[in-house]
């Protein structure tokens, strides 16, 4: 039997997840200050830690707003995840590959890097904030756009494909930042720097929330299942809302900067050839999957009456849980509110319309439904069971069309071949 730990070790233990988080967020207002202070290159180099110029770092405008949006969305982790000192030690050395100015920085680093994340479950919504991110020094490094270009291409559409395909919370969090790092090749690869670092940006923000809330939800419901979720914008209005802004950052719909850096990206593929077109068909898939999966698992979680007894009692989550949430959602939206002010008109007219016709209206009088169906209460959004889809039946399209291909096409020893 484990000895309980003494009582002052135990309380810094429970605390110390908030000054951890408080020390990201300085780096990153500091990181944010620099992306408008520096100029050019700051290089850095301590030769007495390794050959090959030893530990070299180099910090640019782009890296420092890159490394603000990573210790924003690490900062969430370090506020709700448990595994305080793997997540503080996976930030800094996914800083130090985002910063690596010469192969052996970024080969040491990296290493740490995918070792913590596959060891510790822990450090998941830390790791989703790094990983991709630690893809700038990779494309730096490697300098091969053709290569950047495929692989980008190849990873958009199956990332968002992973999301779409449902079932999981934790397993659309991991298909989002897949495809958020897809798009980030791909721009890479079209030699667009700005949209690669946009899209970056945009994963480190909405993928550690969207891991976070899968955590919650479950400690909650007993389930990360969306066919026994559904009906929380009712029980638990904040969660809802901090879930709903992740998944829609993830979607990679208009105003966020995820349609920003796609819309670059797709103009540039549309102006590079034949390679260029194969690109933009990808990007295509891609961004109705990223559309299909994110409001769809919304609507699944959110709308509708409860499918467990659980998620139908399920009260709001504590205010640091809704904090740690919140934060890389609103850091989306003021990155949003940077890239394309314009654009924010759209959902602030979303939201008068609804508060317009929804919440002063109040609810809506309606005959009961027929074919067993009880009348549905007030508070349901757009009536039922219309809203009553599950998420196996909601993404059974696609999976009819991968289990096609599945019959269609096998993988054996030899290579791929026809049954």
């Amino acid at each position: 039997m484990a000895r309980p730990a003494p009582r002052p070790l135990a309380r810094l233990s429970s605390i110390a997840p908030v000054p951890a988080a408080g020390l990201a967020l300085a780096g990153a207002v500091l990181a944010l200050g620099g992306a408008v202070v520096l100029t050019g290159r700051l290089a850095v180099s301590v030769p007495e830690l390794g050959p090959a110029g030893g530990l070299a770092l180099a910090v640019d405008p782009g890296r420092a707003g890159l490394i603000a949006a990573v210790l924003a969305g690490g900062a969430a982790g370090l506020l709700a995840a448990p595994g305080l000192g793997v997540s503080a030690v996976l930030m800094l050395a996914g800083l130090i590959a985002i910063l690596a100015n010469n192969l052996y920085t970024l080969v040491f680093a990296a290493l740490i890097v995918g070792f913590l994340a596959a060891r510790h479950r822990a450090a998941a919504p830390a790791a989703l904030a790094v990983l991709p991110a630690t893809l700038l020094a990779v494309a730096e490094t490697l300098g091969q756009p053709g290569i950047l270009l495929v692989a980008g291409a190849a990873l958009f559409p199956a990332g968002y494909l992973l999301a779409a395909l449902g079932g999981d919370l934790l397993r659309f969090a991991q298909g989002a930042a897949l495809g958020l790092a897809g798009l980030a090749l791909m721009a890479a690869g079209l030699g667009d720097a700005g949209a690669m670092r946009l899209a970056l940006e945009t994963g480190a923000l909405a993928a550690p929330a969207l891991a976070l809330a899968a955590s919650r939800i479950e400690d909650v419901t007993g389930s990360r299942a969306p066919d026994w979720l559904g009906g929380l914008a009712r029980g638990m209005p904040g969660f809802a809302l901090c879930f709903g802004g992740a998944a829609f950052w993830a979607s990679l719909l208009p105003p966020g900067p995820g349609f920003v850096a796609f819309q670059g990206v797709f103009a540039a593929a549309l102006r590079a050839g034949w390679p260029g077109a194969l690109a933009a068909i990808a990007l295509a898939g891609g961004f109705a999957l990223a559309g299909f999966g994110s409001v769809g698992l919304f609507a699944l979680v959110c709308l509708g009456r409860p499918r467990s007894l659980r998620a139908a009692a399920a009260e709001d989550l504590p205010r640091r849980d809704l904090v740690a949430l919140g934060l890389p959602a609103a850091a989306a939206a003021a990155l949003a509110l940077v890239t394309a002010p314009f654009l924010l008109l759209i959902p602030l007219g979303v939201l008068l319309g609804l508060w317009r016709w929804s919440l002063r209206a109040g609810p809506i009088e309606a005959p009961a439904f027929e074919d067993g169906f009880a009348r549905p209460p007030a508070w349901l959004p757009f009536g039922d069971p219309v809203t009553q889809m599950n998420a196996t039946g909601f993404a059974a399209p696609l999976r009819g069309a991968a289990s096609w291909f599945v019959r269609r096409v096998r993988i054996s020893r030899r290579g791929w071949r026809r049954p």
